[in-house]
């Protein structure tokens, strides 16, 4: 017969635990969760269990990662900075007409067309990666060409020699070098990861503070082509030690090498031969283009990175030809431009960490575009355009440090490769190509059909690059609202889980009913 006391027993159990569980729900942390609920903690470096999610594994907290940090800043300060120099090299040539025949525009197309080529080559980067079995081989194959392509481009005597030199070979450089730096660090942080990509990001602004001072001056005291050279082989000089000093906590199988040699490579790596990390390296997966919460991640990218590249490609050029400044002035406004990105990706990395990658993301990208109608905008003095440079080198480069940790929130960290270079392809075909090209489109059409000179002929440009930023903090809205739609969800599944382990199960209940 049925037994009342354990029946009211196991109601009351389930009336508490339901309850418990209830009240608790605020304090789950918003993180992914299995269906198992389970607390397991995995080295991501080891397992091969691809069913967990990214919150069950731990990740090494810094440790050789820090090397790996160190390593990202030289890197980016002799790719990333260089290319940040172009706008010394563009206002040189508008000032001196230095091919014949080359307009503005077709300038505009050398430094898009390197920012292009550096997204496009994404899918190849992981490609190249997973069949070599190596994530050091683009990276080498991409000192080469970034050395070859400012090389080329300062031996070359024709606009066509230099869209190839400076605007394909050494964009392809860029993204060979760039692009699996990106999922690097997030094998070796979880909680430090924004903080992390924003000092690796500060190398660009360092390079760039450093090599506009040098590449000014050098083209003043030499000449052109000299400058282009040196520039080419200080960045083969400090990448080859950098790619060699890298490390990934992944087994690195090496394909290329004959297979007595594969272990021993592994082993001096100190990393574990006998399993595999499952880090999707997909060379492209275009369901991210309709992901409901990554297609909003590409969105913040295209605009983003429109905005970047006409502040820092533009300032130059609407320093000199605008407002009638020197070229000592113009290359100090990008030295004041690349000093503020140096300080201000790893302080963005780090608010990132702290208030939320996400909130602050949005508020630093709606803060970028501000700037550019209050300082920019009514900008007509070298003083004012200080001020400009040092809020935009402050915000306006975030993308650069927080698009890896906004699509690890989104995507997970397995995916992160496969996803990124969506991200890269995506915002390489229209903000690196023709972002600028419009930017001189529109400074040409006021000049020509609304008769604008000077400075008012920039007008209509810094309005819309001070638009592409607010809507890229307008994009990230939605893909906030996704993270947190999810997380809910899955919270709410957890506690799902938790009430019906702790519910009695149905044979245990019959069986005390016929006691």
């Amino acid at each position: 017969m049925p037994n009342p006391t354990i029946s009211a027993e196991a109601t009351r159990l389930a009336a508490t635990t339901s309850s418990e569980a209830k009240e608790s729900l605020v304090n789950i942390p918003a993180v992914n969760v299995t269906s198992t609920g389970e607390e397991k903690q995995i080295d991501l470096s080891t397992t091969d269990n691809v069913k967990l999610s990214d919150s069950q594994f731990t990740i090494r907290e810094g440790g050789y990662g820090w090397v790996n940090v160190v390593c990202s800043i030289f890197l980016n300060a002799v790719t990333w900075g260089v290319n940040t120099t172009f706008g010394v090299y563009f206002s040189y040539y508008l000032q001196h007409d230095y091919f014949t025949g080359a307009t503005p525009i077709r300038y505009a197309y050398v430094g898009g067309l390197s920012v292009a080529s550096c997204m496009l080559v994404a899918p190849f980067v992981n490609l190249l990666w997973r069949s070599t079995g190596w994530f050091k081989t683009p990276l080498i194959l991409g000192a080469i060409l970034v050395s070859m392509g400012q090389i080329g481009a300062g031996l070359c005597k024709t606009y066509v020699q230099l869209l190839f030199t400076q605007g394909f070979v050494f964009g392809v450089g860029l993204g060979l070098t760039m692009i699996p730096t990106q999922p690097l660090l997030s094998q070796w942080f979880r909680r430090k990861l924004s903080y992390a990509q924003g000092l690796s990001a500060a190398g660009s602004g360092l390079g760039g503070l450093v090599l506009a001072n040098t590449t000014r001056y050098l083209i003043q005291e030499k000449s052109l082509q000299y400058a282009l050279i040196c520039n080419g082989i200080v960045s083969f000089v400090v990448l080859v030690p950098c790619i060699m000093l890298m490390k990934s906590t992944e087994p690195q199988t090496m394909r290329f090498l004959p297979s007595r040699f594969r272990r021993s490579n592994k082993l001096e790596a100190g990393l574990q031969v006998t399993t595999a990390a499952k880090i999707k390296k997909n060379p492209l997966e275009l369901k991210w283009i309709l992901h409901p919460g990554y297609a909003f991640i590409l969105l913040f990218g295209v605009f983003s990175m429109i905005g970047y590249f006409v502040a820092i490609y533009t300032l130059a050029a609407y320093a000199t030809s605008g407002l009638g400044l020197t070229q000592k002035q113009a290359s100090t406004l990008q030295s004041i431009l690349a000093a503020g990105q140096m300080i201000g990706r790893p302080v963005c990395g780090l608010l990132l960490d702290l208030i939320g990658r996400h909130p602050c993301t949005i508020m630093i990208q709606t803060l970028a575009g501000l700037t550019c109608f209050a300082f920019w905008l009514p900008a007509r003095s070298f003083g004012l355009l200080v001020v400009f440079s040092i809020t935009q080198g402050l915000l306006g480069g975030t993308v650069w440090s927080s698009v890896a940790p906004l699509s690890a929130e989104v995507v997970g960290i397995r995916d992160l490769p496969s996803a990124l270079a969506v991200f890269w392809l995506v915002t390489g075909v229209i903000p690196g190509q023709f972002g600028q090209p419009m930017a001189v489109a529109l400074i040409n059409y006021s000049r020509d059909h609304l008769h604008r000179s000077g400075a008012n002929a920039y007008l209509i440009s810094i309005g819309f690059c001070g638009a592409c930023f607010v809507m890229s903090g307008i994009s990230l809205c939605f893909s906030s609202r996704f993270v947190r739609s999810r997380n809910k969800a899955q919270q709410l599944e957890s506690v799902e889980q938790t009430v019906d382990k702790a519910l009695p199960s149905t044979a245990t209940v019959q069986a005390s009913e016929k006691m």
